[in-house]
């Protein structure tokens, strides 16, 4: 009789190591130990690479003292045929067969239970006292005792040089879900439709000030501003950097003009690539995430512009493309239509995860506010397929003397600051929607849709 162990393995706790080693005396010919999401690391949800989750099993399986075979299960997405693919993995890697006559099925999660006796699988349900190894690893995390709930194998990996502060740095990630991916419930077709559909405005205000040789575009979302570069500086290396895998695999399907593209999966606040080797580093609609997914801190925006300073070879430029904020004053709205003042009431609740704005109503369907928040609401309003991931985010989190102070404090000479209207947004989303005046009820001109700026870093004496 097969026993049939399943689990991700990111930790073994000490009640589970005494009860793998109780399997000794079960009638139990072979042990069947499999690890799922073995492509999966780096996330919340899978936090150690494989060799480090097998480091911790194999000692506490050779301790059963039975023979074993220790599998390795990609991640897939369809439940229905997992424990079939299962099955095969197990007869592919091990030469092993798996069926209810033969195998027991050794579980504590409902949900794998549920699989396998649907499958036909004598499932023997197992409730190991103590904490469970999701518990252990959030008290790593939180730096609260552990080493006393855990095998002497999982706190030897754990203990190896820089292990504790790669998962805390995982764990503390406010831009990921605990799949690694980037933002809640988010239709990337829609939002990379979105992000795409300014293409070419983003050429022109980006391409004259790119330098050639490795350009970099970090928030690099479907890779099509990559591919649009490549074809316009095919003797150029080219690297993408996006915190979301679904993006980057869109990415990599791409056809670029070059075949010297590198796609890397990292936080455009941190240094993603070696220091001094990039020509160009491009920010493209990714700053206001950057401060908007790290509880609305400017701070993120410097670390982001330090990091990509020291990225840069000297005399490389770093390009901002995205929203502004206006000059602070006090502005009226006027909402034109019966959807604009619908949708201005929910975003006076729900903006910033619920902070909201203050307002004056003036008159039925006229309101008072802050040029910054109108700004905010106007930019935003007919985005409402993404409403739950828009109307958290701070499209215009700086000014333009603000951007430009963020860019001399990072080490960076401003070269070049630039507010734009984009002309189809202004005739399209605003005009017969919105209106904008001043206090006393002047009509006043339409805010920029976006900036951009670029710094050069300065080369030394």
């Amino acid at each position: 009789m097969h026993a049939l162990l399943v689990g991700r393995f990111h930790a073994v706790t000490k009640a589970q190591a005494a009860w793998l080693e109780g399997l000794a005396k079960e009638p139990i010919d072979r042990v069947v130990c499999v690890v799922t999401s073995a492509d999966h690391a780096a996330t919340r949800r899978n936090p150690l690479e494989l060799v480090a989750r097998e480091a911790m099993l194999r000692p506490a399986l050779e301790r059963t003292g039975k023979p074993f075979d220790l599998i390795r299960v990609h991640d897939i997405p369809d439940s229905e045929a997992w424990v079939s693919y299962l099955v095969e993995q197990v007869k592919q890697q091990a030469g092993r067969e798996l069926s209810p006559r033969t195998t027991q099925v050794y579980s504590a999660n409902r949900d794998v239970d549920a699989l396998f006796e649907a499958a036909g699988f004598p499932v023997v349900a197992q409730e190991v006292k103590g904490l469970t190894p999701h518990e252990l690893v959030q008290r790593i995390v939180d730096g609260r005792e552990w080493k006393a709930e855990a095998s002497p194998e999982t706190v030897t990996v754990y203990e190896r040089p820089g292990v504790i502060d790669r998962v805390r740095a995982i764990f503390h990630q406010r831009l990921l879900n605990d799949d690694g991916e980037l933002g809640h419930l988010r239709d990337f077709a829609s939002y990379g439709a979105q992000m795409d559909a300014s293409l070419r405005q983003k050429l022109e205000d980006l391409v004259r000030w790119v330098k050639p040789g490795t350009i970099v575009d970090k928030g690099c979302g479907t890779g099509k501003l990559l591919v649009e570069l490549s074809k316009l500086f095919p003797d150029s290396r080219f690297a993408g950097v996006d915190l979301s895998r679904e993006f980057l695999r869109l990415c990599d399907e791409n056809t670029y003009a070059t075949d010297e593209v590198t796609l890397v999966y990292g936080n455009v606040i941190d240094v993603c690539l070696p220091p001094g080797s990039a020509s160009t580093v491009i920010f493209s609609s990714v700053m206001h995430e950057v401060h908007s997914y790290n509880g609305y801190r400017t701070s993120e925006i410097d670390r982001a512009l330090v990091s990509a300073c020291t990225e840069l070879a000297q005399g490389g430029h770093v390009l901002i493309r995205d929203g502004v904020s206006p000059p602070p004053a006090t502005w009226r709205l006027e909402l034109l239509t019966p959807q604009t003042k619908d949708t201005f009431e929910r975003f006076a609740k729900e903006f910033r995860q619920g902070q909201g704005v203050r307002f004056t109503r003036v008159s039925d369907g006229v309101v008072e506010l802050s040029s910054h928040d109108a700004n905010e609401f106007i930019c935003k309003k007919d985005y409402l397929k993404n409403w739950h991931l828009e109307v958290n985010e701070e499209f215009g989190p700086l000014t333009l003397a603000g951007w430009r102070e963020a860019l001399s404090q990072a080490g960076f000479e401003p070269l070049h600051l630039e507010e734009t209207v984009n002309p189809w947004i202004v005739r399209n989303r605003y005009e017969g929607a919105v209106r904008v005046t001043d206090a006393a009820g002047k009509p006043l001109p339409w805010p920029a849709t976006n900036f951009v700026a670029v710094g050069r870093k300065p080369k030394r004496p």
